[in-house]
C-alpha cells in the first residue's frame, strides 16, 4: 500500500505555480490586445470625424434654409401655385380673417 503525502504548498484541487503563471500571462496578453485594439480603433476614426463634421455643416445649412423658407411663408404674401390660383398669406392676417367666423360659430353652438 503506497501512501502519497501532499506537501503543505500543494493541496488537492489548487493550481500549481506553472498554472498560475500561465493564467496570469494569458490575462496580460488579453489585456494588452484590448488596449492596442482600442488605440487602433481610436486612431482610425479621423476620416470619420471629418465626414461627420462635413455632414453636420450641411445639415445646419439645410436647417437654416428651411427655417428661413418657413418664416417667409408664414409672414408674407405670395403664390403657392399660380396656375391653380393658390396663394399664401401671413398667419396673423389669416387668424384675423378666420376669427370672426369661429366666434360666430361658437356663439351659435352655445345657444340651446
Amino acid at each position: 500500500m503506497t501512501h502519497h503525502h501532499q506537501t503543505s504548498t500543494e493541496q488537492a484541487g489548487s493550481p500549481s505555480i506553472t498554472g498560475r503563471f500561465l493564467l496570469g500571462l494569458c490575462v496580460l496578453i488579453l489585456l494588452a490586445a484590448g488596449i492596442f485594439g482600442a488605440l487602433w480603433l481610436n486612431g482610425s476614426s479621423s476620416a470619420t470625424e471629418k465626414e461627420d463634421a462635413d455632414r453636420a455643416e450641411v445639415r445646419a445649412k439645410n436647417l437654416a434654409e428651411l427655417q428661413m423658407a418657413d418664416a417667409t411663408a408664414l409672414t408674407t404674401y405670395g403664390w403657392n401655385d399660380r396656375s391653380k390660383g393658390i396663394i399664401h398669406i401671413p398667419v396673423t392676417k389669416a387668424m384675423e380673417l378666420v376669427l370672426p367666423t369661429l366666434n360666430a360659430s361658437s356663439v351659435t353652438e352655445k345657444k340651446p
